[in-house]
């Protein structure tokens, strides 16, 4: 079902969304080798293929977008792309949340490959890139055309992808949850109580729990600890902090520890994930 379909005021004011890199028909391609990104990669190939070996439960997946097809790999897989020679492409590193924890992707069921240009998607993600490269964004015009971009992309999107079947379980509990979620986002360099927590939801701190838990999968310290290392995969590639920095304003008690938290989530250390993502990047 697309957004357009199932909008309302709740859901506009709960919806947000992040892009942190893009490119517009770039032919500096890389293969990235393993790597995992806190975002949702999107590659629309203009000329030439993309490949992708998806890691899953133990399993590798593999695919293939064709010029006039769009290559979507979801935020936190574990994936490598390669291409072929002489491969353009347009790229993003998109994000779209509700009450600030749910990916509204995880919601539906995205198809690693979108074809055909009756979808849109193609002519979205190009758009978008497009709107991005203009680099116009501190006006307010150019803010709009940026803002417009980014939401047809998500409704083309949605439109190829049908519902999972807690979809609307979950929005209504996240709904909820909406208070203690959003102190948390604002407070990740600290570690709010539960009480505290339950307080914002105008629930027990029993009733909290069990329904967090229920909704996220995580309690709210694991929720916390995750949001931290993936704020901290972007900064690493998106600023110039040093790790030190990054750790201190994440909250983590020194770089040693944040280093061995990011490193049992990723594989890397922080120093190596910077240099690796970075080279990765198309321009």
């Amino acid at each position: 079902m697309a957004l357009s379909q199932e909008w309302s005021p709740t859901l506009a004011d709960a919806l947000s969304h992040r892009i942190d890199w893009s490119a517009h028909h770039s032919s500096h391609c890389v293969d990235t080798g393993w790597r995992v990104l806190p975002h949702w990669v999107v590659l629309h190939v203009v000329h030439g293929a993309y490949h992708c070996t998806l890691l899953e439960e133990g399993r590798q997946r593999s695919v293939s977008a064709a010029p006039g097809e769009v290559l979507l790999v979801p935020a936190g897989a574990r994936h490598a792309l390669t291409f072929d020679t002489g491969t353009t492409a347009d790229g993003l590193h998109i994000h779209f949340s509700l009450h600030h924890a749910m990916d509204v992707f995880s919601c539906y069921a995205v198809p690693s490959v979108i074809a055909g240009e009756a979808s849109g998607v193609a002519q979205a993600t190009e758009v978008l890139t497009a709107t991005l490269a203009r680099r116009d964004g501190t006006t307010l015009r150019g803010l709009a055309a940026r803002q417009a971009a980014a939401y047809r992309f998500l409704d083309r999107v949605l439109a190829v992808s049908p519902e999972l079947p807690e979809r609307q379980r979950r929005l209504t509990a996240l709904e909820r949850l909406e208070g203690a979620l959003a102190l948390i986002d604002e407070r990740l360099d600290q570690t709010p109580r539960v009480e505290e927590l339950a307080e914002r939801c105008a629930l027990s701190r029993n009733r909290f729990g069990e329904l967090f838990k229920a909704t996220l999968g995580q309690t709210p310290k694991q929720y916390l600890d995750q949001q931290r290392l993936r704020r901290a995969m972007s900064l690493l590639v998106h600023s110039d902090r040093s790790i030190a920095e990054i750790a201190d304003g994440l909250g983590f008690c020194d770089p040693f520890h944040f280093s061995k938290r990011f490193k049992a989530l990723t594989g890397e250390s922080p120093s190596d994930y910077r240099r690796q993502i970075r080279r990765t990047l198309l321009r």
